[in-house]
């Protein structure tokens, strides 16, 4: 006998219920001027906690970590404004979010505006969970933040040490300087030794009149 019509609607929503419900991928659907669920798979449990019914009426912003929300009202207000203009595409976010329990997990979410038989503006997606993804490249960052600091640290680290080689130890007394094989060299001798700079000789005002007192006086 043929398989009546409600029979095979049936069978239709059986296969229906077990692919949403065996998806990797959550399924959802809000409302754009409320951002309430109107509707979310029912495998949404296994990426954040809860159950459908528990979110169906809630706000997006329940399971949402404060950071997210922010970047999330962003993205709305623009794609808002892009579809306003007949920008029908859909777009996807990285967002950080809130686990019934308390813990944080990563989601990526592809979604766009649509308009239901009623003419209102809703907003369908996919969450698809991308903590063990987002957890190795925030670890790969942050490795790259202490590489650079390594490296920034190592490059003050060599110029202080530059500016140490480049001190030269001076007698206090007779101010001769010291060479890297230990021999002691006037200083002028010095300078012109390892320098392309020499000297002319005169007599500062203080040593004139140490030297010669009665110079320049009537």
């Amino acid at each position: 006998m043929a398989q009546s019509m409600k029979d095979k609607l049936k069978d239709l929503e059986k296969y229906n219920n077990l692919l949403t419900e065996n998806m990797l991928h959550s399924i959802w659907m809000i409302d754009a001027n409320t951002l309430k669920y109107e509707y979310i798979s029912p495998n949404i449990g296994s990426l954040g906690g809860y159950t459908a019914n528990e979110l169906i009426g809630q706000s997006v912003f329940i399971e949402l970590a404060p950071e997210s929300s922010k970047k999330a009202i962003r993205l709305l207000k623009d794609e808002l404004s892009d579809y306003n203009r007949g920008e029908h595409t859909s777009k996807s976010i990285e967002l950080e979010m809130i686990h019934k329990n308390g813990n944080r997990y990563w989601v990526e979410i592809t979604a766009k505006f649509v308009e239901d038989p009623s003419d209102l503006i809703k907003i369908v997606g996919v969450t698809k969970d991308i903590t063990a993804r987002k957890t190795a490249l925030l670890q790969l960052e942050d490795q790259n933040r202490k590489l650079a600091e390594a490296l920034a640290e190592k490059e003050r680290l060599l110029k202080e040490i530059k500016v140490l080689q480049s001190l030269l130890p001076i007698c206090s007394g007779c101010k001769r300087i010291r060479d890297d094989d230990n021999k002691w060299w006037p200083l002028d001798a010095y300078v012109r030794e390892h320098t392309d700079t020499d000297f002319t000789h005169t007599i500062c005002p203080d040593c004139k009149d140490v030297l010669y007192p009665n110079h320049g006086k009537k």
